[in-house]
Protein backbone atom coordinates (compact mmCIF):
# COMPACT_ATOMS: atom_id res chain seq x y z
CA UNK A 1 0.00 0.00 0.00
CA UNK A 2 0.91 3.13 -0.78
CA UNK A 3 1.16 6.00 2.06
CA UNK A 4 -0.05 9.99 1.80
CA UNK A 5 3.34 10.84 2.38
CA UNK A 6 4.47 8.61 -0.38
CA UNK A 7 1.97 9.64 -2.64
CA UNK A 8 3.05 13.09 -1.69
CA UNK A 9 6.31 12.76 -2.55
CA UNK A 10 5.47 11.18 -5.91
CA UNK A 11 3.17 14.35 -6.72
CA UNK A 12 6.09 17.09 -6.06
CA UNK A 13 8.27 15.13 -8.15
CA UNK A 14 5.86 14.34 -10.97
CA UNK A 15 5.05 18.28 -10.50
CA UNK A 16 9.15 19.64 -10.16
CA UNK A 17 9.70 17.41 -13.45
CA UNK A 18 6.98 19.57 -15.64
CA UNK A 19 8.64 22.81 -14.09
CA UNK A 20 5.33 23.44 -12.20
CA UNK A 21 6.01 26.61 -9.88
CA UNK A 22 5.11 26.30 -6.42
CA UNK A 23 5.21 22.57 -7.24
CA UNK A 24 5.02 21.26 -3.20
CA UNK A 25 2.71 23.27 -2.20
CA UNK A 26 0.35 22.21 -5.65
CA UNK A 27 0.98 18.31 -4.76
CA UNK A 28 -0.55 19.15 -1.17
CA UNK A 29 -3.56 21.14 -1.73
CA UNK A 30 -4.10 18.36 -4.87
CA UNK A 31 -3.79 15.22 -2.47
CA UNK A 32 -5.78 17.04 0.22
CA UNK A 33 -8.81 17.72 -2.60
CA UNK A 34 -7.96 14.18 -3.64
CA UNK A 35 -8.45 12.24 -1.02
CA UNK A 36 -11.12 15.12 0.91
CA UNK A 37 -9.24 16.08 3.42
CA UNK A 38 -7.51 19.63 4.60
CA UNK A 39 -4.12 20.04 3.78
CA UNK A 40 -3.10 20.30 7.21
CA UNK A 41 -4.59 16.54 7.56
CA UNK A 42 -2.07 15.49 4.74
CA UNK A 43 0.96 16.70 5.88
CA UNK A 44 0.31 15.91 9.56
CA UNK A 45 -1.01 12.13 8.64
CA UNK A 46 1.55 10.96 6.04
CA UNK A 47 1.62 7.74 7.77
CA UNK A 48 -2.38 6.92 6.17
CA UNK A 49 -2.37 4.16 3.65
CA UNK A 50 -4.44 5.16 0.37
CA UNK A 51 -6.48 2.79 -1.60
CA UNK A 52 -6.02 2.01 -5.47
CA UNK A 53 -9.16 4.14 -6.03
CA UNK A 54 -7.84 7.07 -4.12
CA UNK A 55 -3.94 6.62 -5.40
CA UNK A 56 -5.67 6.54 -9.40
CA UNK A 57 -7.74 9.85 -8.74
CA UNK A 58 -4.76 11.51 -7.25
CA UNK A 59 -2.26 10.59 -10.11
CA UNK A 60 -4.89 11.68 -12.65
CA UNK A 61 -5.17 14.87 -11.28
CA UNK A 62 -1.83 15.24 -11.32
CA UNK A 63 -1.38 14.43 -14.66
CA UNK A 64 -3.48 17.54 -14.88
CA UNK A 65 -1.50 20.03 -13.56
CA UNK A 66 1.70 18.52 -15.00
CA UNK A 67 -0.08 19.22 -18.17
CA UNK A 68 -0.40 22.77 -16.68
CA UNK A 69 -4.43 23.12 -16.42
CA UNK A 70 -4.49 25.25 -13.63
CA UNK A 71 -5.12 24.61 -9.84
CA UNK A 72 -8.90 26.67 -9.95
CA UNK A 73 -9.85 24.47 -13.18
CA UNK A 74 -8.65 21.01 -11.10
CA UNK A 75 -10.59 21.88 -8.14
CA UNK A 76 -13.12 23.57 -9.64
CA UNK A 77 -13.09 26.55 -7.31
CA UNK A 78 -10.84 29.67 -6.29
CA UNK A 79 -10.98 32.16 -3.16
CA UNK A 80 -11.11 35.94 -3.67
CA UNK A 81 -12.07 38.73 -1.27
CA UNK A 82 -12.09 35.58 0.84
CA UNK A 83 -14.65 34.35 -0.39
CA UNK A 84 -15.20 30.78 -2.31
CA UNK A 85 -16.15 31.07 -6.31
CA UNK A 86 -16.99 28.54 -8.92
CA UNK A 87 -14.77 28.47 -11.82
CA UNK A 88 -14.61 26.88 -15.36
CA UNK A 89 -12.77 26.96 -18.82
CA UNK A 90 -15.43 29.52 -19.35
CA UNK A 91 -14.38 32.09 -17.15
CA UNK A 92 -10.67 34.21 -15.98
CA UNK A 93 -9.84 32.62 -12.79
CA UNK A 94 -9.64 35.67 -10.25
CA UNK A 95 -6.89 37.07 -9.74
CA UNK A 96 -5.05 38.98 -6.43
CA UNK A 97 -4.53 41.89 -8.94
CA UNK A 98 -8.51 42.60 -9.24
CA UNK A 99 -8.84 42.83 -5.20
CA UNK A 100 -7.58 46.19 -6.02
CA UNK A 101 -10.80 47.04 -7.55
CA UNK A 102 -12.94 46.00 -4.59
CA UNK A 103 -10.80 47.83 -1.92
CA UNK A 104 -11.31 50.97 -4.46
CA UNK A 105 -14.63 50.85 -3.83
CA UNK A 106 -14.82 50.50 -0.57
CA UNK A 107 -12.69 53.55 -0.43
CA UNK A 108 -14.74 55.56 -2.63
CA UNK A 109 -18.22 54.36 -0.72
CA UNK A 110 -17.87 54.38 2.94
CA UNK A 111 -20.93 53.59 4.34
CA UNK A 112 -21.32 49.94 4.01
CA UNK A 113 -25.21 50.50 4.75
CA UNK A 114 -25.54 52.39 1.62
CA UNK A 115 -28.21 51.30 -0.57
CA UNK A 116 -26.38 51.29 -4.11
CA UNK A 117 -26.45 49.78 -7.80
CA UNK A 118 -23.44 48.36 -8.88
CA UNK A 119 -22.71 47.33 -12.67
CA UNK A 120 -20.15 44.93 -13.58
CA UNK A 121 -19.06 45.07 -17.55
CA UNK A 122 -17.81 42.14 -18.25
CA UNK A 123 -18.57 40.04 -14.62
CA UNK A 124 -16.93 36.55 -15.93
CA UNK A 125 -17.33 34.29 -12.69
CA UNK A 126 -18.77 37.26 -10.93
CA UNK A 127 -16.28 38.11 -8.11
CA UNK A 128 -16.22 41.49 -8.76
CA UNK A 129 -19.86 42.00 -8.19
CA UNK A 130 -20.87 39.72 -5.70
CA UNK A 131 -17.91 40.57 -3.63
CA UNK A 132 -19.06 43.98 -3.28
CA UNK A 133 -22.47 42.43 -2.69
CA UNK A 134 -20.75 41.06 0.16
CA UNK A 135 -19.85 43.99 1.57
CA UNK A 136 -22.87 46.06 0.79
CA UNK A 137 -25.64 44.68 2.49
CA UNK A 138 -28.08 46.31 1.29
CA UNK A 139 -27.09 47.03 -2.18
CA UNK A 140 -28.12 45.16 -5.42
CA UNK A 141 -26.26 44.76 -8.85
CA UNK A 142 -26.09 43.59 -12.22
CA UNK A 143 -23.55 41.74 -13.89
CA UNK A 144 -23.54 41.82 -18.15
CA UNK A 145 -21.35 39.54 -19.87
CA UNK A 146 -21.75 38.16 -23.77
CA UNK A 147 -21.13 34.48 -22.50
CA UNK A 148 -23.76 32.43 -21.80
CA UNK A 149 -21.97 29.74 -20.07
CA UNK A 150 -19.95 32.54 -17.84
CA UNK A 151 -22.94 33.54 -16.86
CA UNK A 152 -24.28 29.92 -15.95
CA UNK A 153 -20.99 30.33 -13.81
CA UNK A 154 -21.71 33.16 -12.19
CA UNK A 155 -25.22 32.77 -11.05
CA UNK A 156 -23.97 29.50 -9.64
CA UNK A 157 -21.54 31.68 -7.49
CA UNK A 158 -24.62 34.10 -6.58
CA UNK A 159 -26.45 31.01 -5.02
CA UNK A 160 -23.56 29.58 -3.33
CA UNK A 161 -23.12 32.87 -1.85
CA UNK A 162 -26.47 33.34 -0.14
CA UNK A 163 -26.97 36.54 -2.87
CA UNK A 164 -28.73 35.70 -5.39
CA UNK A 165 -31.79 38.17 -4.14
CA UNK A 166 -29.61 41.03 -4.96
CA UNK A 167 -27.22 40.00 -7.96
CA UNK A 168 -28.69 39.74 -11.49
CA UNK A 169 -26.88 38.53 -14.36
CA UNK A 170 -27.51 39.54 -18.13
CA UNK A 171 -26.57 38.68 -21.24
CA UNK A 172 -24.98 41.84 -23.21
CA UNK A 173 -22.01 43.02 -25.64
CA UNK A 174 -20.57 46.50 -24.91
CA UNK A 175 -19.32 46.21 -28.58
CA UNK A 176 -23.36 45.39 -29.61
CA UNK A 177 -25.26 48.37 -27.29
CA UNK A 178 -26.72 48.10 -24.03
CA UNK A 179 -30.00 46.75 -22.69
CA UNK A 180 -31.98 49.53 -20.73
CA UNK A 181 -30.32 48.84 -17.00
CA UNK A 182 -31.20 52.40 -15.54
CA UNK A 183 -28.02 54.27 -14.39
CA UNK A 184 -25.93 53.08 -11.18
CA UNK A 185 -23.88 54.05 -8.66
CA UNK A 186 -20.71 52.03 -9.12
CA UNK A 187 -19.91 50.38 -12.03
CA UNK A 188 -16.34 48.08 -12.40
CA UNK A 189 -15.29 46.66 -15.20
CA UNK A 190 -12.32 44.11 -15.54
CA UNK A 191 -12.22 44.30 -19.61
CA UNK A 192 -9.50 42.10 -21.69
CA UNK A 193 -6.49 44.24 -22.02
CA UNK A 194 -3.50 41.74 -22.20
CA UNK A 195 -1.44 43.07 -25.75
CA UNK A 196 -1.76 40.00 -28.44
CA UNK A 197 1.75 39.64 -28.75
CA UNK A 198 2.47 39.02 -25.07
CA UNK A 199 0.53 36.07 -25.57
CA UNK A 200 3.88 34.57 -26.68
CA UNK A 201 5.81 34.87 -23.21
CA UNK A 202 2.52 33.95 -20.86
CA UNK A 203 2.23 31.17 -18.82
CA UNK A 204 1.27 28.16 -20.67
CA UNK A 205 -1.59 27.59 -17.71
CA UNK A 206 -3.26 31.16 -19.06
CA UNK A 207 -2.87 30.75 -22.72
CA UNK A 208 -3.77 27.17 -23.17
CA UNK A 209 -6.78 27.01 -20.22
CA UNK A 210 -8.70 30.79 -20.10
CA UNK A 211 -10.65 32.00 -22.47
CA UNK A 212 -8.80 34.61 -25.22
CA UNK A 213 -11.60 36.77 -25.58
CA UNK A 214 -11.37 37.49 -21.54
CA UNK A 215 -7.44 38.23 -21.98
CA UNK A 216 -6.57 40.09 -24.90
CA UNK A 217 -7.59 43.07 -27.03
CA UNK A 218 -5.47 43.89 -29.61
CA UNK A 219 -2.30 44.88 -30.52
CA UNK A 220 -1.76 47.33 -27.14
CA UNK A 221 -4.39 45.72 -25.03
CA UNK A 222 -6.42 48.84 -25.39
CA UNK A 223 -9.16 47.59 -27.95
CA UNK A 224 -12.22 47.24 -25.68
CA UNK A 225 -11.70 50.68 -24.02
CA UNK A 226 -13.40 53.00 -26.31
CA UNK A 227 -16.73 51.26 -26.52
CA UNK A 228 -16.52 50.91 -22.65
CA UNK A 229 -15.92 54.69 -22.01
CA UNK A 230 -18.81 55.62 -24.78
CA UNK A 231 -21.76 54.14 -22.77
CA UNK A 232 -20.27 55.36 -19.21
CA UNK A 233 -21.71 58.57 -19.43
CA UNK A 234 -25.41 56.43 -19.96
CA UNK A 235 -24.83 53.96 -17.21
CA UNK A 236 -23.25 56.11 -14.07
CA UNK A 237 -25.48 58.31 -12.26
CA UNK A 238 -24.60 61.75 -11.37
CA UNK A 239 -22.65 61.41 -8.01
CA UNK A 240 -21.24 57.71 -9.14
CA UNK A 241 -17.78 56.40 -10.11
CA UNK A 242 -16.25 54.15 -12.12
CA UNK A 243 -13.74 51.62 -11.28
CA UNK A 244 -11.73 49.90 -14.28
CA UNK A 245 -8.75 47.10 -14.07
CA UNK A 246 -5.69 48.10 -16.75
CA UNK A 247 -2.83 46.15 -17.43
CA UNK A 248 0.94 47.00 -16.88
CA UNK A 249 1.62 50.68 -18.21
CA UNK A 250 -1.85 51.28 -19.57
CA UNK A 251 -2.99 53.29 -16.00
CA UNK A 252 -2.26 56.29 -17.72
CA UNK A 253 -3.44 56.09 -20.88
CA UNK A 254 -6.65 54.67 -20.14
CA UNK A 255 -6.92 57.76 -17.62
CA UNK A 256 -5.95 60.21 -20.88
CA UNK A 257 -9.05 58.38 -22.43
CA UNK A 258 -11.35 59.45 -19.41
CA UNK A 259 -10.25 63.05 -19.62
CA UNK A 260 -11.16 63.28 -23.47
CA UNK A 261 -14.31 61.87 -22.54
CA UNK A 262 -14.72 64.24 -19.86
CA UNK A 263 -14.67 62.43 -16.89
CA UNK A 264 -12.87 63.87 -13.44
CA UNK A 265 -11.57 63.29 -10.41
CA UNK A 266 -9.69 60.42 -12.21
CA UNK A 267 -7.59 58.50 -9.53
CA UNK A 268 -5.11 55.61 -10.47
CA UNK A 269 -4.75 53.01 -7.35
CA UNK A 270 -1.98 50.60 -7.13
CA UNK A 271 -2.01 46.92 -6.48
CA UNK A 272 0.22 45.61 -3.77
CA UNK A 273 3.19 45.57 -5.94
CA UNK A 274 2.59 49.05 -6.54
CA UNK A 275 1.19 48.92 -10.08
CA UNK A 276 -1.62 51.05 -11.30
CA UNK A 277 -4.07 48.68 -11.66
CA UNK A 278 -7.62 50.20 -11.20
CA UNK A 279 -8.39 53.84 -13.30
CA UNK A 280 -11.37 55.41 -10.92
CA UNK A 281 -13.29 58.61 -12.16
CA UNK A 282 -16.62 60.39 -11.86
CA UNK A 283 -18.87 62.14 -14.99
Amino acid sequence: MTTTGDALEESVQALSRAGVEEARLDARLLTAFALKRTPEHVFGYPELELNAEELGHLRALIARRVAREPLALITGEKEFWSLRFVVSPATLIPRPDSETLVQAVLDTFTGRDKTLRILDMGTGSGCLLLSLLHEYKNSSGVGIDSNEDTLTVACANGENLGLAGRAHFILANWNKGMPDLGTFDIIVCNPPYVPQVDKNTMQQEVVLFEPHSALFAGADGLLEFPAIIALLPGLLDKDGAVFIEVGVGQAETVADMLAQATFRNIVICPDIAGIGRCVTARI
